[in-house]
């Protein structure tokens, strides 16, 4: 069979690994030397196969527990597939794109998150919200208490946090080419702060209603699509109206690949105006 580039070499002793285990009496904890979450594993107690979910767990990279104990003597093996292309239709679900997004507490320089639910939250999954950086992992969960990998730059208080899946491909039948490239939700009066953000490292106040947004990874050109809305601070607007009415999102005034800066104001009479609710998304 011919190909287009490098022929693909069949090397099974690269992706899986087969560690056997003699059990202690009772034992229900076995640690291996690693797998990734969500990717297939098969346990075997002298040689009869078990089911996972019922018979045993794998959820933190590591370890394999067995809901009873083994036998003194009982041989347990377990075989792990370490890369992502073993999982064959390892696409990430419609849930597992969207996220899993609760409400959670976290005190500034610490790394114990308190969320709403645990429910969807797995170890390993990513962390996105207000002081997060970028890149920050689950390391733990019991219950509603959440570990992060990193300390976060920020105090929240019943804040939105979300947690996304780490070891999954994004199908194209899912996400086309349309991909949101980063977007961020922030209060801009007083010192500006993330209430929720994606690919955004930080935002800079340049003066009243002017912000610049900075990515956390470049766009791959300064070809992209700015969508910007605003929502004001006060009950009436400008224009003597109720709510947002009378508001405008100038959009963008510098786009660079490592940054957008906007501007929003007031249509009422053109000036810049601070929002209590800003709205950038990036679209390429």
């Amino acid at each position: 069979m011919s190909y287009i580039g490098n022929v693909p070499i069949n090397n099974p002793a690269a992706s899986e690994t087969r560690q056997e285990f003699t059990a202690t009496a009772s034992q229900t904890t076995f640690n291996t030397s690693g797998y990734v979450i969500g990717n297939f594993i098969s346990v075997y107690l002298n040689g009869v196969r078990l089911s996972a979910g019922t018979d045993f767990t794998a959820n933190n990279g590591y370890d394999v527990v067995l809901t009873t104990g083994a036998a003194a003597g009982d041989l347990l093996a377990v075989e792990m597939r370490n890369t992502l292309a073993d999982i064959g239709a390892g696409f990430a679900s419609t849930s597992e794109v969207t996220g899993t997004n609760t409400t959670g507490s976290i005190t500034t320089g610490t790394n114990s998150l308190t969320v709403a639910s645990g429910t969807g939250i797995n170890v390993g999954d990513y962390v996105v919200g207000e002081g997060i950086a970028p890149g920050t992992t689950v390391s733990a969960i019991s219950g509603t208490s959440v570990t992060l990998s990193g300390t976060v730059g920020a105090t929240l208080s019943s804040d939105p946090v979300s947690f996304y899946t780490a070891n999954k491909a994004l199908s194209p039948g899912l996400v086309a080419g349309q991909l949101c490239r980063a977007w961020v939700n922030f209060n801009g009066t007083g010192t500006v702060a993330i209430n929720a953000a994606q690919n955004t490292s930080s935002i800079s106040d340049n003066g009243t209603g002017d912000y610049t947004i900075n990515f956390a990874t470049a766009m791959p050109d300064e070809n992209y699509v700015v969508i910007c809305n605003s929502v004001l601070s006060t009950t009436t607007s400008a224009t003597g109206s109720a709510g947002p009415y009378g508001t405008f999102a100038g959009g963008a005034t510098t786009k660079t690949t490592s940054a957008i800066r906007t501007l929003f104001g007031n249509s009422a009479n053109g000036n810049g105006t601070d929002t209590a609710e800003a709205n950038v998304a990036i679209f390429r």
